[in-house]
């Protein structure tokens, strides 16, 4: 029999455990998620060290068998790579909060904790796009439009951990009838990525459609389908600026 020999990137890894917390009819399971700096001693043998909060290692280290780490780790290459300061951490953890008091509605407790996490960090995207949308639930549109505004002319926004906040950032503007802004802002990212993306384009076209610009709208659209003619959410604009030209 043929053993083949495994080797393990040296490296951060995850291992996520559930826990449970409170007793009785306030119980209930919480995700915990621990980082380690992980290396391999031998052919069946892990050496694994728990790091904290700020990536640094505590002292607590231990060996695990090689199947078992393969069962309970996950590799975790671009974890820690950008430092975070203390303060940082200090102010994601008010936004933790914050989203909390937002899942249950509690409105004002979400903006005391996303005021708590700006005080800290001015551009923390996930604090003043929640302060934003704090905002708009409780009806104060002029101030949820000064948010998204200042936010959408950030850098940081275009950056890759803050992807997922790109696409709701656009649509907010919109529903604000932000126009303008949501242009700029889409074209913003067209130029820090330095070429065309159709799905740029066609969020342009969207943002002009929708302000009543049907020139560029058309312009950009047209160029958005030359990239991928089957774009279908370009391909339903097309027909409907063509209805309008009828």
């Amino acid at each position: 029999m043929v053993t083949v020999k495994i080797n393990i990137m040296e490296g951060i890894y995850s291992e996520t455990k559930i826990q449970k917390i409170g007793t009785m009819s306030t119980a209930r399971e919480q995700k915990v998620v621990d980082y380690y700096r992980c290396l391999q001693i031998d052919e069946k043998t892990m050496s694994v060290q728990i790091l904290d909060m700020y990536g640094e290692l505590l002292p607590l280290k231990q060996k695990v068998p090689l199947d078992e780490f393969l069962k309970r780790f996950t590799y975790e290459p671009d974890k820690f790579k950008v430092k975070k300061t203390p303060g940082e951490f200090m102010a994601e953890k008010h936004v933790a909060t914050a989203e909390k008091h937002m899942e249950r509605k509690e409105f004002n407790s979400a903006e005391y904790e996303f005021g708590k996490a700006i005080k800290i960090d001015q551009e923390n995207v996930r604090a003043n796009f929640g302060l934003g949308k704090v905002y708009l639930e409780t009806g104060d549109a002029e101030k949820a439009a000064e948010i998204f505004g200042r936010l959408a002319r950030q850098d940081n926004i275009m950056a890759p951990e803050n992807k997922h906040f790109f696409n709701d950032l656009g649509r907010e503007l919109r529903s604000l009838k932000l126009y303008d802004q949501a242009i700029d802002f889409y074209d913003k990212a067209r130029m820090m990525m330095g070429s065309d993306d159709e799905n740029l384009l066609f969020n342009i076209a969207r943002a002009a459609f929708e302000k009543g610009d049907k020139i560029k709208a058309a312009e950009c659209l047209g160029r958005a389908l030359d990239l991928n003619p089957e774009l279908e959410p370009a391909l339903v604009l097309r027909a409907a600026l063509d209805g309008d030209a009828d």
